[in-house]
């Protein structure tokens, strides 16, 4: 029995929550904030992008439609807390994994919510993007640092891709097309950081000064 896409969506949004809240808290960690500023740090990460989405789609966001998104955000923040609490520290894998996932949840979630609302190809790519990157670009600008898809455009490109796999299956199954568009949008971005793989740069990087910067 195949799931409702919008069930899915629901499913997708609470496992990238989840994902993402440990990312937000990490970057918390590293500017020294407090249990609050972890917290919130983990709460805008893991909803922000879906929030963004809603907003857009003209629907209520499903943040205050389903209360229980919170707890997961809030759980996922939580356990990261308790990590860094007990001084163990954050493994590369660790992260490199929860953040592969969660994307590949959110590219997925934004493109079947646009599909769910009459969107075409364009609608479901966009909203995979900024479902999958909008969290971080406000975990980033609240961190205080250039937002990473500015200048690692990877984890853009591989939830646009995600999406549009996403669209272009989900008339044959939806559960295909969920499963199609997690698989592309994770080995995307692991290819892309394994090989440091990034869309080309404009002219030539500037000569640093050999008595460094003055």
């Amino acid at each position: 029995m195949e799931l409702d896409s919008a069930a899915l969506v629901g499913i997708l949004d609470r496992a990238g929550a989840v994902a993402f809240a440990v990312s937000g808290v990490e970057a918390g960690l590293r500017r020294r904030f407090d249990v609050f500023g972890l917290w919130v740090m983990g709460l805008v990460t893991a909803t922000g992008g879906g929030v963004m989405r809603d907003v857009i789609l003209d629907r209520q966001p499903l943040i205050l439609a389903r209360p229980d998104y919170l707890l997961w955000a809030t759980a996922g923040a939580a356990t990261a807390m308790m990590l860094a609490w007990r001084g163990r520290p954050f493994p590369r894998f660790t992260l490199a994994l929860a953040e592969t996932g969660g994307l590949g949840a959110f590219a997925v979630a934004g493109a079947l919510a646009a599909i769910n609302t009459g969107q075409g190809l364009g609608g479901a790519v966009l909203m995979a993007i900024l479902t999958a990157t909008g969290g971080g670009v406000i975990r980033d600008l609240l961190a205080d640092r250039v937002p990473l898809v500015l200048h690692s455009e990877v984890n853009a490109t591989a939830a646009g891709l995600g999406g549009l796999a996403t669209w272009a299956v989900f008339d044959t199954s939806n559960g295909a097309a969920t499963l199609l568009g997690l698989s592309v949008t994770a080995l995307v971005r692991a290819a892309g950081v394994a090989f440091d793989l990034h869309l080309p740069r404009p002219g030539k990087p500037p000569r640093r000064h050999p008595w460094g910067d003055r």
